[in-house]
Order: structure tokens, then sequence, then C-alpha cells
């Protein structure tokens, strides 16, 4: 009988174990902040004072959704977010981690409420203690605006202020149309103006380290989506991305869009730069690069996997930007492209679902384009249709391949996709 007792309890125990185990592996301890140590936006820019920083004590729990995060690289160790009562700048103390539509819970202790230039923002957060994701996939709808109301609340503790937001029937002034966004080479940040047609106008700020940065403004009229900032008393609009932006209209006044031909990318490589502008390079396999270089006065992109006096094997990916080709009519893809040695033939492919990574990681259409005829003679591939890849996520991407036993040296320039 003692025997047997001895046996129960150990297996009771062993039972016991196991449960609390498993209950605590399944309820993980996030739990809800009680509802009076809950705060919400308006609650907190209602402690802001000019001139003056309010630290937290206590703690108190934001829930919010994020509306800007740092994925095109216009923000860095900066979001936004906003909830039913505003919206709000987060200065991070760390870097990444949070994206547009993730639901979050901010422990506010220890963060500060200053401005920066006049915009308000919480400071200093701690995005690895003081930050809960609680859920992502939500999708913010910017509110309906216009420049006019912008303008007419420039007040710190406006609730425009940090908001999400969308313009009609907005342009930009005729000098900065078809400019780079920003100088990408130097890191730059530009300013843009944009305008509506009752003639009000309205800072575009972009930084020269955004994937953006070197691609061209609109030369039309259309909608815009960005976030009201504010910088010294000026009133600015950020942009998340620069697909947000659909100007492809007639110009106020009737005047003619001015996008060069309808153009929607274009990429000469004159900056020295493979990746600016958003490109991408991926290495499938070894660590050849595409490069660029100059010769006769003109640049380009290049790639060899001839290095040391032998052949190296690699798959090399140079993947642009993703173009919106959603209201497009006619888009064409073209190119330049010239080559030497005995190797793979450069390949051209088009993706509708690719994000980032690995090139596998989504599905990618092969499109046939002219080759050269080598020794280094640029010709031109032909006006290649995308008709059938007309997305808000449209990119082109090069594929080069190299083995241990060969490989061409491959030039490619004026990359354009533009309408017929």
């Amino acid at each position: 009988m003692k025997k047997i007792s001895n046996n129960l309890l150990i297996l009771f125990a062993v039972l016991t174990m196991f449960n609390s185990c498993k209950k605590e592996y399944d309820l993980p301890p996030v739990k809800s902040a009680a509802e009076a140590n809950k705060i919400n936006i308006a609650n907190i820019k209602a402690k802001f004072k000019t001139n003056l920083s309010y630290k937290f004590k206590a703690d108190s729990s934001l829930y919010c959704v994020v509306t800007a995060d740092e994925v095109s690289g216009n923000l860095y160790k900066d979001i936004f977010v906003k909830d039913a009562t505003g919206a709000l700048h987060v200065k991070l103390i760390n870097s990444g981690g949070l994206f547009i539509g993730d639901s979050i819970r901010i422990n506010i202790k220890g963060a500060t409420l200053n401005d920066y230039n006049d915009l308000v923002q919480l400071d200093s957060v701690d995005s690895e203690k003081n930050i809960v994701k609680l859920a992502s996939g939500y999708n913010p709808t910017p509110m309906v605006t216009t420049i006019a109301n912008i303008l007419a609340n420039t007040s710190a503790t406006s609730s425009i202020q940090s908001r999400l937001v969308q313009l009609n029937n907005v342009e930009f002034v005729s000098a900065d149309q078809n400019q780079p966004f920003a100088d990408a080479i130097g890191k730059a940040s530009l300013n843009r103006i944009l305008k509506s047609c009752d003639g009000k106008t309205l800072t575009v700020r972009t930084s020269g380290y955004s994937n953006f940065a070197a691609r061209l403004t609109p030369g039309g009229n259309g909608t815009f989506i960005g976030i009201v900032s504010n910088f010294n008393g000026t009133m600015q609009m950020l942009v998340r991305n620069a697909n947000e932006l659909i100007m492809n209209g007639t110009l106020c006044g009737g005047g003619t869009n001015t996008n060069t031909a309808g153009t929607y990318l274009s990429k000469n490589f004159d900056d020295n730069s493979t990746t600016s502008g958003g490109w991408t390079k991926q290495n499938v396999s070894g660590t050849i690069d595409w490069t660029t270089a100059t010769f006769g006065g003109q640049t380009f992109a290049k790639i060899s996997n001839f290095v040391s006096s032998a052949n190296v094997p690699c798959e090399t990916w140079l993947i642009s930007p993703a173009i919106n080709l959603s209201s497009s009519t006619a888009p064409m893809l073209s190119f330049n492209n010239a080559y030497k040695f005995t190797g793979d033939a450069l390949e051209a492919y088009v993706s509708t679902n690719y994000t980032s990574g690995l090139p596998s990681t989504a599905t990618w259409t092969k499109v046939n384009f002219t080759l050269s005829s080598g020794n280094y003679v640029f010709v031109s591939s032909g006006l290649i249709p995308l008709s059938a890849y007309k997305s808000a996520t449209t990119r082109i991407a090069f594929k080069y391949k190299g083995t241990a036993a060969d490989g061409s040296t491959w030039e490619i320039d004026d990359v354009l996709v533009k309408e017929n």
C-alpha cells in the first residue's frame, strides 16, 4: 500500500507540473491595462506646454495604431500613431520592429512630452521595454482634408498634427515637378512644394536616406497621402511611400500633365549608385554585386564574375522599387544593354508580389528583350509590354548568373517604364 501511495503521489505531482507549464505557455503574460491606467492621445497632448518638457512618472498605457513607420527610410527612430482622439509623433530609443497597421500598447512611464521644432512628440520611448505589439495587419484610413485646412490648424496641439491624411486634387508646383524627392547622393533632405487648385501651398519634406529619394516627383494632378508635420511653424507633409502619390491627372486649370510621357520609373545610374531610388540587390549565391562604371562619358550599371583572374560562381539580382501601374494604360519597359565574353545571357523579370528578401519569395515572369550582339555594344531592349502587370506593386528585375567555368560582363543603362 505504501508503494502504491508513493507512486500515486509522484504521478499527481508530474501531472500538476505539466498542466501548470502548459497553462503558462498558452497564456502569455500580456494583460490589459487597468481602466484607471489607460490614457489617450488627447489626454497626453493636454499636458503639453510650450518650451517645457513633461515627464510621465506613473504607469499609464496608450493603446494606438501605427500609421507611419521606418521602412521607407523617410523616418528614423520615429513612428506616428493614432487613436480615436487624435494622432501623435513618437520618438523611439531603438530602431525597427514596428510597422504600419500594428496595434500597440505603449507604457509611457519614463517618456517625455516635448516638441521638436514645434512638432509635439512623445520622446525617449524604449520600444523594447515599453511597447507591446497586440496585433498586426490593420489598414489605417487617412482623413480626407485640404491644404487650406492644414494651414488653418498650425497650433502645436492641433488634432490634425501628426495625422495620416489624404489630399485630393493637388499637384507639385511646376518647378518641383519631375524632380528628385531628395538628394540621394549627398543624403540631404529636400523640400518640394505641393499646391491645390485654389493656390494654397504646402511643403513636402523628404529625407535623403529614404528609398525613394532619387525618384522623380509626379508631374500631374491627383491624390497625395502622407503625414501632417510641422517644422518651426511651417506645416509640412511627410511621404510614407511614394506609391501612395497617384498624380497622373490633368493639372490645375487644364494644364498638361508633365509626367514625361507618363513615366513611372526612370533609372540612368548617373548618380553612380545602383540602389538609389529604392533599387535593391540580392545575392542568391556568391558575393558578386552590381556596381556602376563610366566609359566615354556614359555611366551605367555593370556586373562581372571575373575576379582575380578566375570566374566565380554566382547568381545576383538587381530589383527595382515598386512601380504603381494600377492607373496606367499601356505601360512599356525599355533599357539599354551591352556585354562581352562568354557566359549566360542577362535575364529580365517582372513581379507583382515581391516585397523584399530573396527573389524566391515571390512569383516572377521572365520577359523577352533584344540582347546586345557583344563587344560592349549597347543596344535597346525594345519595348516590353507590361499591361499584364498593372498593379501598385509591380517590380522589374535583372538576373545575372556566372559559373566557375565562364561568365559574361553585362552592362545596363536608361531603365525606363512609361506609357507607350
